[in-house]
Order: structure tokens, then sequence, then C-alpha cells
């Protein structure tokens, strides 16, 4: 090819190489007087979209926060429900004790079925026997298949003041009924942890 070919496919815009690099220097050239003629306009965008993404950042950090505090909160409630849940069924079954003693020393055991079915209902809990301290066998319970077993957990049979256990995922209140001189039964109280 000679010199004439060449500068009539120039001048035709033929050259590949040519017809490339125009679009992108022009783009360019258009591109940076834009920006020299809205510069402001250009940094405020800039800005606005720094800012946005820092507001978009923030948020989902403070939903973050907030959803750990909240689940705090839950646990925390929960746990001093329960916590008072059982002082208060600690509380009832004290007081049960003394109604359980007065019908004890009557011997007074159709009245005594009749408390207990109440306080089981009343209380929430899931199992409550009364049991002779001296041979362990279970006097009453709201479970009649226990009656006339032996109670075969290991208890300290000989407390004097109530006693709060945890074991197997429940909660068991034991509280002493005493006669006048000694331990005439002892008033078990069972509650599953999620009551």
């Amino acid at each position: 090819m000679d010199t004439e070919e060449i500068n009539k496919s120039n001048e035709a815009g033929k050259d590949p190489e040519r017809k490339t690099n125009t679009p992108n220097v022009k783009s360019k050239a258009r591109l940076t007087s834009f920006i020299k003629k809205n510069l402001l306009s250009v940094v405020l965008a800039l800005l606005l979209i720094v800012v946005a993404i820092w507001f978009l950042i923030k948020v989902s950090v403070d939903a973050k926060r907030f959803e750990n505090e909240k689940t705090q909160l839950i646990t925390l409630y929960e746990t001093q429900m329960d916590s008072l849940q059982v002082k208060h069924i600690e509380f009832a079954s004290t007081v049960f004790s003394w109604s359980v003693r007065s019908e004890l020393m009557r011997n007074n055991v159709e009245n005594l079925n009749q408390l207990l079915t109440v306080f089981v209902k009343e209380s929430g809990a899931d199992l409550v026997q009364l049991v002779n301290p001296e041979n362990k066998l279970i006097l009453l319970s709201s479970d009649k298949k226990f009656e006339g077993t032996t109670y075969n957990q290991n208890l300290d049979f000989e407390i004097e003041n109530t006693v709060v256990l945890e074991q197997d995922g429940k909660v068991i209140i034991v509280t002493p009924v005493m006669g006048f001189n000694s331990t005439i039964g002892i008033l078990i109280v069972e509650l599953k942890h999620d009551n």
C-alpha cells in the first residue's frame, strides 16, 4: 500500500486503530470538561454517595446491636420470671405444708387429697407428693400410681427448712411438715424447668 491509499483510508475512517481511539479520547475529554464545569455538583454527588453508604452501614450496625440487646433482655426477663415462679411456689409450698400438718395431725386423709388436688391446679406444679420421713413411703401423691410406693430419689429427709433443688431439668422443692417435736412428713413439689 502506498501513502495515498493510506491517506484515503484514514480519511474515510477505515483505520481500525484510529476508529477505537477517537471515541475514547472524545469521551474522556467530554467527561473531564463536564467535571471541570460542574465541579461543585460532582463533589456534592460524591459526598451524597459517601453519606448514603455511611448511613446504611450505621443502620446495619445499629440493627445488629438492637437484636443483641433484645435477645439479652428477653433472656434476662425469662430467667427472672423463672426464679420468681420458683420463689412463689416455694412460698406456697411452705404455706401448704401448714395445712398438710393440721390435716395430718387430725388424720384427715380425705381433706388432704382435696388440698393436694387444689394445690396442683392452682400452683401449676407437675407433681406433688407427701412422703413419710421414717420409711420413705409416699403417703399421698398428685399422681396416684406413686401412692404406697417407696420414694427412690436421693433426698435428705432430715431437713428443717424448705430446700430448692435442680435435678434432671426439674426444680424440686422439698418442705418439711413439722409436728410438735419432729418431722411428720416431707412435702415434695416438682416443676419442669420450662414452667
